[in-house]
């Protein structure tokens, strides 16, 4: 199958991603556990299959975009997962946000069983799979970065961090860094604004429109004040601010804007909170200040 394209996990990226390529023209083979992704999938005109084995036995390039570091390995490295159904030429892409460590380490179990492997974390959002402008941080030998970034352009603009796989989730880190710190902030904007007797709109447009703006923050405060879906779930967010909390331990650098950060990502998983969209966090904020205050999901 020439050219078919996997894709394991088909979640908030995974699934723009897989009708992305699908109206390139790829044939796409998608895994994912839950149902309603699978008819999904289908119903776009992709094939699904029930683990990754079956990924890499009918198409040579196999995008990884499941949620966490054990999902990364399971679905890579552990029974009937891809390197089982790999052969010549395979080649792994994992788009994951995960533990660098983690991530050396499915690396090294690739390059042992002669697959190639590319470290490749993405930034932008679901919008931006859809318009093909996502970016892609790529840390792979340049010769096999060359051999799939016709796969990768479809999606956006690939970003070379390097040749050794890492090296993209280390930059992909600190770019977390910013998404939550910037997350917990627009929460906090709001609820001042809120507090101060101001309109919250009027505000966010006035920020928006100035040098603090930013795309994050036009979107994250549109999710928040028009109810719309954000670009990130709240478990996603939680645990990427956590893997920054793990970066600063293992360099021994205080972070501690990113350290209050997560402590409202923590509060929100203690909530039970962790599926929903991450611009639910304002109802942390918001028993913060007021107890009684209830629920808005």
């Amino acid at each position: 199958m020439a050219d078919a394209v996997g894709i394991i996990g088909l979640g908030r990226m995974g699934m723009p991603t897989a009708k992305k390529f699908i109206k390139a023209g790829y044939q796409v083979v998608g895994c994912e556990l839950r149902q309603e992704a699978i008819d999904e999938l289908q119903s776009a005109g992709g094939e699904a299959v029930e683990n990754g084995k079956r990924v890499a036995q009918k198409a040579k390039t196999v995008i990884v975009f499941v949620l966490n570091d054990q999902q990364v390995i399971n679905v890579v490295t552990g029974k009937d997962g891809v390197l089982e159904g790999c052969s010549d030429n395979s080649i792994v892409i994992c788009m994951a946000t995960i533990d660098r460590n983690n991530l050396e380490r499915v690396a090294r179990h690739c390059s042992e069983r002669g697959v190639g492997f590319v470290d490749s974390p993405c930034t932008g959002g679901p919008a931006r799979v859809e318009n093909g402008t996502l970016t892609m941080i790529a840390a792979a030998p340049k010769e096999l970065l060359e051999a799939c970034r016709p796969v990768l352009e479809v999606l956006g603009q690939i970003i070379e961090a390097g040749e050794t796989p890492g090296l993209g989730q280390a930059i992909k880190h600190c770019n977390q860094l910013l998404i939550g710190t910037t997350h917990a902030a627009v929460m906090e904007i709001i609820a001042l604004a809120k507090k101060s007797g101001l309109d919250p709109r009027l505000v966010c447009k006035v920020i928006a429109s100035g040098i603090g703006g930013s795309d994050y923050f036009r979107l994250l405060s549109a999710s928040v004040l028009e109810d719309k879906p954000s670009p990130g779930g709240m478990g996603q967010l939680f645990k990427d601010i956590d893997l920054v909390i793990n970066d600063s331990r293992r360099v021994e650098l205080p972070l501690l804007v990113a350290t209050a950060a997560y402590q409202y990502f923590l509060a929100a998983q203690s909530l039970g909170m962790e599926n929903q969209d991450s611009s639910k966090l304002i109802d942390v904020i918001a028993r913060f200040s007021d107890p009684k205050v209830p629920d808005s999901s």
